[in-house]
Formats: structure tokens, sequence, C-alpha cells
């Protein structure tokens, strides 16, 4: 995959301060496999930064920097300017990756979203925003544009924050009536004893389980899409673990395709997970 980092900032633009941001973002995402041309600087005008996004070449745009609260930070305005749609799950998840370093995550207007087959990234000018967009994103580019470039859905077993509004967005269509969605969270006790935390563990066949089960649900008479994801890794009490969505014509489909798919991943996926009590004990279960 190709993709554009643009850097938009007043000071770069001008050649009164160095940009340190799009060099670490670039070498990041060759890091994960993409092949990324030179840095774009722009100034943080709306009409340069749009103009920029549209000219560039590549499967993914990243724009880094202007994404705050102040009057120049207008880089989430040109994205929202270009793109189709939006994905909200990306910035709720960058939000609450970033939370884990710091509260002030909640102040970004990191956004994302699709230009045609082009996905558009807008994400805060600092090297710990990049990881934290690097750690969310990585995951996410290769299965993202193939959904954005025409292919089906699938589902997606990954590790960064899950989100139910993403996987519903993924099977929204203008001819679904009907949109049912479950979400999976991490409780707080299990056979009457005390959960403090938990990590999930997956099987290397596990994102292809959830791929073939997604396909099933597809196919079942009456829907029109479906869409699944599923954590694994450390994950803290209320987290969401798992997500399932399903679009049909009307609602009886949708329930009932939606409750299929769940109870099929639970009974098929091969993940378990690690509880830890609190008394200190561990406990390995199956997740069905």
């Amino acid at each position: 995959m190709k993709a554009t980092v643009i850097v938009c900032s007043d000071s770069a633009a001008a050649g009164m301060s160095e940009d340190t941001t799009g060099p670490v973002l670039v070498a990041g995402l060759r890091n994960i496999g993409h092949d990324v041309g030179e840095v774009v600087v722009v100034p943080d005008e709306i009409p340069a930064i749009t103009s920029a996004i549209r000219t560039a070449a590549g499967d993914v745009v990243v724009c880094t920097g202007g994404t705050g609260l102040g009057p120049r930070d207008v880089t989430p305005d040109a994205v929202q300017a270009v793109i189709d749609r939006e994905l909200p799950g990306f910035g709720e998840a960058f939000r609450a990756y970033g939370r884990q370093q710091t509260p002030l995550a909640d102040l970004s207007r990191a956004v994302a979203g699709n230009m045609g087959s082009t996905l558009v990234v807008a994400i805060p000018g600092s090297h710990g925003a990049v990881r934290d967009a690097l750690a969310v994103l990585g995951p996410l580019l290769e299965h993202t544009h193939a959904i954005i470039g025409g292919a089906n859905h699938r589902g997606l077993v990954r590790e960064t924050p899950i989100t139910a509004a993403e996987v519903e967005a993924a099977v929204r269509r203008p001819d679904a009536g009907a949109v049912v969605t479950f979400e999976g969270r991490v409780r707080d006790h299990d056979h009457g004893r005390q959960v403090t935390s938990l990590r999930y563990e997956g099987h290397p066949d596990a994102q292809r389980v959830l791929e073939k089960v997604i396909d099933e649900a597809g196919a079942l008479p009456g829907v029109l899409a479906a869409a699944s994801l599923h954590r694994v890794g450390d994950c803290a009490i209320g987290d969401v673990a798992f997500v399932a969505a399903v679009s049909a014509a009307h609602r009886r489909e949708a329930f009932e395709a939606c409750a299929w798919l769940v109870d099929e991943v639970k009974k098929r996926l091969p993940v378990w997970k690690l509880q830890t009590f609190s008394d200190g004990t561990q406990e390995w279960v199956n997740c069905a």
C-alpha cells in the first residue's frame, strides 16, 4: 500500500521551524510495510490542506498537526471537507488509546474517513500522537483499504480498542431497514468471584475463523451485511471486548442473524481469556 504524509504547520511551511513529526510517521508507516514518499508540508489553511490531500498519491493519506482547539487548528475541518464518509471509530479508538497516557487525549479532534478509495486521517502533531496513531491504525489499514476499495467486510481480531460505532458503520447501507448491534464488555465478576483484569489470547487461526463466520452470517436469509471485531491482549473492566453487527431489510432477519453471529463466534473462535481475581489468583477459560 502507498501512503502520503502531510504535515500541517504554519512555522514549518514558512521555514521557521524544522518538522520532526513527519519523518517519524514516515518511518513508522514504512516499518509496517507501506511505501511512503517525501513528506508534504503545508500551512494551517483549509485550502492548502484540502489541495494537498486531493493531489496526494496513495491508498492512505495521514495529516499530522492542527487538530487541537486553537484558531489555526483547521486540519480536521479540511479533512471533513474532502472525505465522502467519516470513520468515527478511529477517533474514538485513538482517544481511548491516548487516554492511557494522558487525560488530555480527549481534547484531540483526530478524525478519519474515505475519499473514494483513499483513507484520509488527521492526527495531532506530536511524537506521542504518531505512536498512538500507528498503534491504532496499524492493524486496520489493510483491512480498511479492502473495504473502501470494494471488498466485502470481514471480521477482525486486534489488540487496539474497539467500538460498536466502527462495526455498525461497516454494515450501514441505504437499502437496510434494520441494523442490530451486539456489544460485549469485560465484567467485574465471574461465578461469584470479583474479576480485576482480563487478558485475551488468540490462536493464529482466530482471524481466519472469524472471517469464515462473518461470511456465513452474510449469507443468511435477508442479511445485507455483517461485521465483527474481537479484542485480544490486556483489557480493563468495562472495555469493549467483542462487537457484532448485522444489517438487513427487516428487523426479524437482522435480530436473528446477529444472535446467530454472536453465538457462532463465541462457539467457534479460538480465543481464550486469562482472568485475574481480587485475591490474586488467575484462571484460563474459553470465551464460549
